[in-house]
């Protein structure tokens, strides 16, 4: 079975940990609305909030996804949703999504929704 997911921080292309999904299929470039990205440190965050959030999908299989689960704290950090996303294209698709679970009152808010720490 495969899966879709949505990242946009320290996952994607050109970032720190985008080799966990080096086997992955790049689906496109795509946005989250209603949620905000804040700054953890050298990792972001996102919480639910009026901005947009920029990533990308991939398609992933699910031994994939329990090593996505590992890397991302999934149940203690951050919790994995299904929510929709847009694609480039303009199709929406249903992906799980990785949103922080932690406090983010006096964390910097990433303003335009595009995290670029590498």
């Amino acid at each position: 079975m495969r899966y879709l997911v949505f990242v946009y921080g320290t996952l994607k292309k050109g970032f720190r940990l985008h080799r966990y999904l080096k086997d992955a299929k790049f689906l496109g470039k795509a946005c989250l609305s209603g949620y905000d990205m804040y700054d953890l440190g050298w990792y972001p965050g996102i919480v639910p909030g009026p901005g947009t959030v920029y990533g990308e999908v991939y398609e992933i299989d699910l031994k994939t996804l329990f090593i996505l689960d590992e890397v991302e704290d999934e149940g203690q950090e951050y919790e994995r949703k299904i929510l929709p996303v847009k694609l480039e294209d303009g199709k929406v698709v249903h992906a799980f999504v990785y949103v922080y679970k932690g406090p983010v009152k006096d964390k910097p808010k990433v303003k335009d929704g595009l995290w670029l720490k590498k």
